[in-house]
């Protein structure tokens, strides 16, 4: 499975498409978030907790695509999706990038300069087998960081977390 996927982000990062260690949901009026962070710091537990009090779609769970169009970023689940049981095989435009750390009180901000390239850079894959995949790759993201904000969401996994991100993000 490995190369396979070696193989498909060898043709993806070609095409404006970067892949990040994340999860992504599709609000119910196809707004997209992607909540990036390490392995267990509760990216598929923010995608469930979406699903569970606004009835998001759970796109992935684990590896997600983000691909620059004209008019947008789409996220795309993956058939990669780690120990997550989530994968459609959908896209979604996305709103908004959201690093997720854990602590004792919900809490969000907006990332700037230099903080928000090292949290987002931190959760891309960098195809490193691709002669010019590096630099492909970091002008994707350059772009995506150019176009989108990205939040800090210091949080427990409870509904009060998806109330904040949603007024902050959506100004609901």
């Amino acid at each position: 499975m490995n190369i396979l996927a070696q193989i498909f982000y060898t043709h993806a990062v070609q095409r404006h498409m970067i892949q990040l260690h994340s999860s992504l949901i599709a609000t119910t009026d196809n707004r997209g978030l992607m909540f990036l962070g390490p392995s267990g710091i509760g990216k598929t537990t923010q995608a469930e907790l979406w699903h569970k009090y606004r009835d998001a779609l759970i796109i992935n769970g684990d590896i997600v695509f983000a691909q620059e169009t004209e008019d947008a970023f789409l996220g795309w689940g993956t058939p990669w999706h780690g120990s997550s049981p989530y994968c459609e095989n959908t896209n979604v435009p996305v709103e908004a990038l959201i690093v997720l750390k854990q602590a004792p009180e919900n809490s969000i901000r907006e990332l700037t300069g230099f903080e928000k390239v090292s949290e987002v850079s931190n959760s891309v894959f960098y195809p490193r087998w691709l002669e010019n995949g590096m630099e492909l790759c970091l002008e994707t993201l350059d772009h995506l960081l150019s176009k989108l904000p990205v939040y800090e969401l210091r949080c427990r996994p409870d509904e009060d977390a998806v109330r904040l991100t949603e007024e902050t993000i959506f100004k609901n």
